[in-house]
């Protein structure tokens, strides 16, 4: 079946003719940011969108890009305003975070969603904050460029992702790693009950492994997913880990290469996914009823991926994007589906800027309303 998923990309700007000095440390323009989410979730819930997603990024006080800071608690807000969609991060930014942390928090949510958790996990490209809060391991934001500190990051992403996995899927578990050691050696663990009732010390109440406590609702754990990456050994490594790639490129080509290295990694590493399977694909969205209407959308669209995006530190080429009618985007999600075998889309929707809100919240429904029912029910 085809199934769709919203990339939430929340801002505390209004319109982007409406720029805020300090914007993201606002709490009107935040409550209202949080107002505008609801309604785009409750929407993308009664539509029949099977899940969202929000990024990992801290101090944006400009209020631009996305003022997401903690996409676990967002996560829990976007589930109490819903009764069905599934929730997730692309990604927990994993080189810069304690992984046994970050297993327990989706974990939790997992299970307080009653298993809607999705689990997205990332490398981190923003030194602003990557390097604060890495500064501990020490870890640094990476540009993908094959560098010793690249290198680096990309070891550590997939160091914490092994640790993760042992931690959702194991009761205790022990890790010897090059950034991470659990347990810590050395320590003790006096607690008379955890020989009785609980595991991983000796009778020397030296600490011989560690948990998390409640483990996930979904068996093994929660679907996994990582942003696309600048490196084709991070594409790799997540293909023989069986998750799924976002992939926002508007060169086709790229998306066919990428799922021919998907399929190929998988293959060796004893899987046969199916023609398409392993990347999610998307873009922005610039929808109305009319074509001139659209095209000044998609106009605006682009100015603001250009203004947000593609400046430095980020340096993002423009996405791919869905603009037109109604009609228009059914033929063109309908070609990549026949074309590329790709089965799973997802649509970067930004709020309340740059349109507005009104306008925000319209596109999303005329989408809802005369694209979704076209590919719901349809075979992937």
């Amino acid at each position: 079946m085809i199934k769709f998923y919203l990339m939430f990309n929340p801002f505390s700007w209004e319109r982007m003719d409406k720029p805020i000095k300090l914007g993201g440390r606002r709490t009107d323009r935040y409550q209202h940011m949080l107002e505008q989410l609801a309604a785009h979730a409750e929407l993308a819930d009664r539509a029949g969108f099977e899940g969202v997603f929000f990024s990992e990024q801290h101090g944006n006080i400009e209020g631009i890009p996305e003022v997401t800071a903690n996409p676990v608690l967002l996560d829990l807000f976007v589930a109490s305003r819903t009764e069905r969609l599934k929730v997730g991060q692309l990604g927990m930014t994993l080189p810069v975070s304690n992984p046994l942390l970050v297993a327990d928090q989706i974990a939790q949510l997992d299970q307080l969603t009653g298993g809607r958790a999705l689990a997205g996990f990332s490398r981190g490209n923003t030194p602003r904050w990557a390097d604060q809060y890495g500064q501990h391991i020490p870890m640094r934001a990476t540009r993908s460029d094959k560098s010793e500190a690249d290198e680096r990051n990309l070891r550590a992403l997939q160091e914490c992702w092994q640790i993760i996995k042992l931690a959702w899927t194991q009761d205790v578990f022990s890790f010897d790693g090059e950034f991470w050691k659990f347990p810590v050696p050395g320590t003790k663990w006096p607690y008379p009950h955890t020989k009785t009732w609980g595991a991983g010390v000796d009778e020397d109440d030296n600490l011989l492994g560690v948990s998390i406590a409640p483990g996930p609702y979904q068996t093994p754990h929660p679907r996994v997913f990582a942003p696309m990456s600048g490196r084709s050994a991070t594409v790799r490594f997540w293909a023989r880990e069986g998750a799924t790639i976002m992939c926002l490129t508007p060169r086709e080509d790229l998306v066919k290469g990428m799922l021919e290295v998907y399929a190929d990694e998988a293959h060796q590493a004893g899987r046969t996914p199916r023609r398409g399977e392993g990347i999610i694909a998307g873009g922005t969205l610039s929808i109305a009823a009319d074509e001139a209407t659209a095209r000044k959308r998609a106009d605006v669209m682009s100015e603001w991926d250009s203004l947000v995006y593609s400046v430095p530190p980020y340096n993002l080429p423009h996405p791919m994007a869905f603009n037109g009618t109604p009609a228009q985007i059914v033929d063109q999600i309908g070609r990549l589906h026949s074309e590329l075998g790709v089965s799973e889309f997802i649509l970067t929707d930004y709020f309340p800027a740059p349109h507005g809100s009104e306008v925000s919240l319209e596109m999303l429904q005329l989408f809802a309303e005369e694209v979704l029912p076209a590919f719901q029910g349809k075979e992937s």
